[in-house]
C-alpha cells in the first residue's frame, strides 16, 4: 500500500467515523463538524508533499499556518452570507408570529386543507418544485419555506414530515433547473440533451418516491401549536391585506429575475434566437436584499406595536438573531468542513483512492456506486457541493467511465445528498425553524432517497455504461 493511499484511506475513516456519530446522535454536529473538518485536514496537511508552497517554514509551522488559516479563519467565515440570509429570515417570521399574521394565514389554510392533509401536501409539495425550477439558494429556501411550513403544520403534519416534505419539493424542482444542468454540462463538458435524457426519467422516478413518502407520513396528523405561543390575544388589531401579503413580497421581487435567467439559460442550451431580439443586461438581484425589502413591508404594513414600528421592528431583528443562534453556529462548522474538502491537501491524497475503487462495468457501475451512495452526504466524496466535482474531474482523467455516466452516478447520489445531508445550509435553517434535530430529516428520508438513487444507477448503467 503506498503512503499516498494510506492516508487517502485514514481520510475516509475519520469521515465515516465522525458521520457515524452523528447520525447515531451520539455527538452533536455543532462539535462534530468542527473536529471532522481539523481531523481531516491536519491529517492531510502533516503529509502533503506540497504544504511548504502555500505555508513556508519547517512542517511543523506550515501545519500550523494551515489549520489556523484554511479551517478557523477562513473555514469559520465561509459561509457569513448565509448567516445574513438566516438572520433576516428570521425577523421576518417574527414579524408574522407576534403580528398575527401567522395566526390568520394558517386559520385559512386549516380551513382550506379541511380534513385531508395528504391531498394539501401533496399540492404544497408540487408547489415547491414548481418555485425551484427557477429559484435556488437558502434565501429563496427561507422565503418559501416560510410561507409553505406554516399551512403543512395548521393542517396537521409534523414538524419533522413537513421539513422533510418541503426538502422533497425543492429537490424534486432542482432536476428540472437549467442552472444545475448548466453546472453539469460546464462541468463535465457535456451537451444539453445528454443531461435532460436522464435528468427527465430521473424526475418522475423522484415524484413516484416523493408521492411514496407523503402518503405514508401524512396519513396521521396532529394539531399544530406552531406560533401558538406567540399568538395575539384577540382584542389586538388584525393584520390587513398589505400586512398578510409580507412572506410573499421577497418572491414578488424576485420570481421576475429568476424566470428571466432560467429563460436565457433555456435559451442558450437548446439556441433560440427568438429571444436574443429581447436580450438586456442579466442582474442577480440580491436574496438579502429582497428579504430585508420584505421585513421592512412587514415592519409599514403589520399592525402598530405597542412600543412603535422602529422599536418593534428592531425586537423581532433582536429575537431573530436570538432564535438563529444554533444554526448559525451549525453553519461556521459546514463552513469549516467545505473549506477543507476543497483544500489542496485533502484532494491530493483522495485521488488514489477514487482511482482505485471507479468501475467500468455495468454491474460493477451499479453496485460500488450503490455501496458509496452515503458518501453524498456530510460534504464527502459524492457531494457536488463538496469533494465531488474534483473526484469526477478524477473519474474522468481515468477514461473508466463515459463523462454522460458520471453526471448520471452525481445527479443520483446528488439526491440523497440534497434531501438528507444534514451539513445542506437549508437542511439546518428547516431544522432550526421547526425546532427540531436536524439529523430527524435525514433518518426520515435516507432510506427513500437510497432507493431513489439505486433505481438511477441502474438507469444510468442501461443508458450510458457499456
Amino acid at each position: 500500500m503506498t503512503a499516498e493511499l494510506a492516508v487517502g484511506l485514514a481520510l475516509c475513516a475519520i469521515f465515516i467515523a465522525f458521520a457515524g456519530l452523528m447520525y447515531t446522535g451520539k455527538l452533536p454536529a455543532i462539535a462534530a463538524l468542527p473536529l471532522m473538518a481539523a481531523g481531516l485536514f491536519l491529517t492531510a496537511a502533516i503529509f502533503f508533499p506540497n504544504l511548504s508552497e502555500t505555508f513556508p517554514g519547517p512542517r511543523w509551522l506550515g501545519v500550523l499556518k494551515g489549520f489556523f488559516t484554511v479551517v478557523i479563519s477562513d473555514g469559520m467565515g465561509k459561509m457569513w452570507h448565509y448567516m445574513i440570509a438566516v438572520i433576516l429570515g428570521a425577523a421576518l417570521a417574527e414579524q408574522l408570529k407576534t403580528s398575527g399574521a401567522g395566526k390568520a394565514i394558517i386559520r385559512w389554510a386549516s380551513e382550506l386543507g379541511g380534513d385531508n392533509p395528504t391531498v394539501v401536501s401533496l399540492v404544497l409539495m408540487l408547489v415547491c418544485a414548481l418555485l425551484f425550477t427557477s429559484l435556488g439558494g437558502l434565501g429563496a429556501v427561507i422565503m418559501v419555506a416560510s410561507i409553505v411550513l406554516p399551512v403543512l403544520l395548521a393542517i396537521g403534519v409534523t414538524a419533522e414530515a413537513a421539513g422533510c416534505i418541503f426538502l422533497l419539493g425543492l429537490c424534486l424542482g432542482g432536476l428540472f433547473n437549467p442552472v444545475n444542468w448548466q453546472f453539469y454540462i460546464t462541468a463535465l463538458q457535456l451537451e444539453t440533451g445528454q443531461v435532460t435524457t436522464f435528468a427527465i426519467p430521473l424526475f418522475f422516478l423522484f415524484l413516484i418516491v416523493s408521492v411514496v413518502f407523503v402518503v405514508l407520513n401524512t396519513r396521521r396528523g396532529r394539531a399544530s401549536s406552531f406560533w401558538a405561543a406567540h399568538a395575539p390575544a384577540g382584542n389586538e388589531p388584525q393584520p390587513g391585506a398589505a400586512g398578510l401579503l409580507t412572506p410573499l413580497v421577497p418572491l414578488a421581487i424576485l420570481l421576475p429575475f429568476y424566470g428571466w435567467k432560467m429563460l436565457l439559460t433555456l435559451g442558450q442550451m437548446y439556441k433560440w434566437g427568438f429571444l436574443s431580439r429581447f436580450a438586456m443586461p442579466q442582474w442577480d438581484f440580491p436574496i438579502n436584499a429582497a428579504l430585508l425589502i420584505g421585513v421592512l413591508w412587514g415592519a409599514l404594513f403589520m399592525p402598530r406595536p405597542a412600543q412603535g414600528r422602529i422599536q418593534g421592528l428592531i425586537k423581532n431583528i433582536f429575537d431573530g438573531v436570538a432564535a438563529t443562534a444554533p444554526v448559525a453556529a451549525l453553519i461556521i462548522g459546514i463552513g469549516m468542513i467545505i473549506n477543507v474538502v476543497w483544500s489542496p491537501a485533502v484532494a491530493y491524497y483522495m485521488a488514489p483512492l477514487i482511482n482505485k475503487i471507479i468501475p467500468s462495468s455495468p454491474v460493477a457501475y451499479v453496485l460500488v456506486f450503490t455501496a458509496l451512495a452515503p458518501l453524498a452526504l456530510y460534504r464527502g466524496p459524492l457531494n457536488v457541493w463538496g469533494m465531488g466535482i474534483a473526484m469526477a474531474g478524477l473519474m474522468m482523467t481515468s477514461g473508466k467511465l463515459p463523462a454522460v455516466a458520471i453526471m448520471a452516478m452525481l445527479m443520483s447520489v446528488g439526491q440523497i445528498q440534497g434531501v438528507s445531508d444534514p451539513t445542506n445550509t437549508h437542511n439546518v435553517w428547516l431544522a432550526g425553524y421547526l425546532g427540531v434535530d436536524v439529523q430527524v430529516f435525514t433518518r426520515k428520508t435516507l432510506g427513500y432517497m437510497w432507493i431513489l438513487a439505486v433505481i438511477g444507477l441502474c438507469l444510468s448503467a442501461a443508458l450510458f455504461v457499456k
